[in-house]
């Protein structure tokens, strides 16, 4: 998992220069987070909810991308999904179609793995600062997987910056809604905390 300084340094060159291969645009979009990180703390909470007829998966993606929808950070990963569950293309897809998480180092890998949430309500905190998330406007995005191709993505505008930044985000269902656990994630709202 880990990449090669002379690696990283190439792939940065390449991004610089508009030279672009998957990972040269991944670094391209998290340059951002070079500056020095904001104060505050990012919030994810939601609610859980069992379903009928069917058993969820809930394997949870939280990152973020910057105005332009491009990948900047993974802030919190499912178990299953961080340890080879990004290799099944329909589980979480948005997410996998950007972190390119095979080439992430261990030190990523490390910072954001936990347990699938559980039934119920959550929030989940996100330091900046430890993160290396400097102050700026970004997407903000949750994604659920229910089962099959079923998953659930919430996603919005968050400011991390001096003041408080408080959003609601729009759903979206692919393939479709599920027939019987479309509401499996709910009462989704980010939030951004400062210090």
């Amino acid at each position: 998992m880990k990449l090669s300084r002379a690696v990283l340094s190439l792939s940065f060159i390449l991004a610089a220069f508009g030279n672009g291969t998957a990972g040269a645009h991944r670094l391209s979009a998290t340059a951002g987070l070079r500056g020095e990180p904001a104060a505050g703390t990012i919030e994810v909470s939601f609610l859980y909810l069992k379903a009928e007829g069917t058993v969820p998966s809930y394997q949870t993606a939280i990152w973020l991308e910057s105005e332009e929808v491009r990948y900047v950070k993974t802030l919190f990963l499912s178990e299953y999904l961080s340890l080879g569950g990004y290799n099944h293309e329909y589980v979480c897809p948005a997410w996998v179609k950007q972190a390119d998480w095979e080439k992430a180092d261990e030190s990523e890998y490390e910072a954001v793995t936990r347990p699938t949430p559980p039934i119920g309500s959550s929030t989940l905190r996100f330091d900046c600062r430890e993160r290396g998330i400097a102050p700026g406007t970004y997407r903000l995005c949750i994604q659920a997987h229910i089962v099959e191709r079923y998953n659930i993505l919430y996603r919005s505008r968050i400011v991390i910056g001096p003041e408080a930044s408080e959003s609601e985000p729009e759903v979206f269902h692919s393939p479709a809604k599920h027939p019987d656990a479309s509401d499996i994630l709910s009462g989704v709202r980010f939030r951004y905390v400062p210090k």
